[in-house]
């Protein structure tokens, strides 16, 4: 019984403190700008920033209560926005990629 609540309380401090401000350091640097411990350093600020301000601001301004499950979605909506953005950008980039490489070979081709 003791294993299953520091299992829950390290997963949940890893939920809070660690996750969200890993998925916003890839918005901001991408893997070749900071290595792991800076990464690890900055995610850990960035969410100590973001969960509390999201979670207060939301109290305040929608009076929405300070609950396991509006904590949870905030940290769940907090994660998946960079996630998303993530993946746009990366498919813009194959987009783009693909096209300039079809523009290369096709000027090669009439050459």
């Amino acid at each position: 019984m003791i294993v299953l609540e520091i299992m829950t309380i390290f997963l949940g401090v890893l939920f809070v403190l660690l996750v969200p401000g890993l998925a916003w350091s890839y918005i901001f640097f991408t893997r070749k700008d900071i290595d792991w411990i800076e990464r690890f350093a900055l995610s850990l600020g960035l969410s100590i920033v973001l969960v509390p301000i999201s979670v207060f601001w939301l109290n305040w301004i929608f009076d929405m209560k300070i609950t396991l499950l509006s904590t949870t979605t905030v940290v769940s909506v907090l994660t998946i926005i960079p996630v998303a953005c993530i993946f746009a950008r990366k498919s813009t980039w194959v987009k783009n990629a693909t096209s300039g490489l079809k523009s290369i070979l096709s000027r090669q081709h009439r050459k």
